[in-house]
């Protein structure tokens, strides 16, 4: 346990210290406030529409954050040698995985809280309403992010930093769409497509389960209570997700 504590303080240290990092929060901000002249131009839809584009933003730039400090953790331990050193040490495998995911978990928080308070105050100032369903949409966008990030990282256990990330965003667009995917199916009334389409529906994680931004602007969501099995489910398929992510790493030669 020391090991993973270890191993994510100072991967959270290292990520945090990131100008590219820095860089990506600062234009999420700038778009953030790009919002004000959309709502500027709507018809009485000003909060509405900032608050849309704002937590698009954000879904947006934490997934940029997502994937492409997950595809090069472990490549950039594995490029720098660094895992020689680590390894010689009493380190497992699995718990360098573990530590690095939770590092990055440390990072994606401060990163989207960061911007989800700043859109909170955006829309505060400028709109005069206090919504604090932005903060508990931002939460749910982290939930969303944390199956992206373990998805990314065994991906990069087994191929390049590049492909990688691209295999994460592929995940995250097929976890917004999986529901769609089930409903259509259903139509067909085939048994075979119907059954092959419920193992990809519980292999790909069901995202849009946990998206409450259509809520934020007063459209209908799903009930409290499958939130939150989804978001059990979310955390679940994320264990999985990192134990053959570990499973895997044990097995290559350094």
């Amino acid at each position: 346990m020391n090991q993973v504590v270890a191993i994510a303080v100072n991967t959270f240290k290292e990520t945090i210290r990131d100008r590219v990092l820095a860089v990506i929060v600062v234009f999420a901000m700038i778009m953030i406030v790009g919002a004000l002249w959309l709502g500027s131009i709507s018809l009485d839809q000003q909060a509405r529409m900032m608050k849309d584009f704002g937590l698009l933003t954000v879904t947006l730039f934490g997934l940029i954050v997502a994937v492409f400090i997950a595809a090069s953790l472990v490549h950039k331990e594995v490029e720098k040698r660094t895992v020689f050193v680590l390894f010689s040490k009493p380190v497992s495998r699995g718990a360098f995985i573990a530590g690095k995911f939770l590092g990055l978990c440390g990072t994606m928080a401060v990163v989207l809280f960061g911007m989800g308070l700043f859109l909170f105050l955006v829309v505060l100032l400028v709109a005069h309403e206090a919504c604090g369903t932005l903060l508990l949409a931002t939460l749910l966008i982290y939930v969303q992010m944390l199956p992206v990030m373990a998805v990314t990282i065994f991906f990069s256990t087994v191929s390049s930093a590049i492909l990688s990330s691209v295999l994460g965003i592929c995940v995250f667009v097929a976890g917004q769409l999986s529901h769609n995917v089930l409903a259509l199916t259903r139509l067909g009334q085939n048994a075979v497509t119907e059954a092959a389409s419920w193992v990809v529906y519980m292999i790909i994680p069901n995202l849009s389960a946990v998206d409450i931004k259509a809520g934020v602007v007063g459209e209908d969501t799903l009930a409290r209570q499958e939130i939150l099995l989804w978001s059990g489910y979310s955390l679940a398929y994320v264990v999985v997700v990192l134990a053959l992510a570990a499973l895997v790493f044990r097995r290559k030669e350094f």
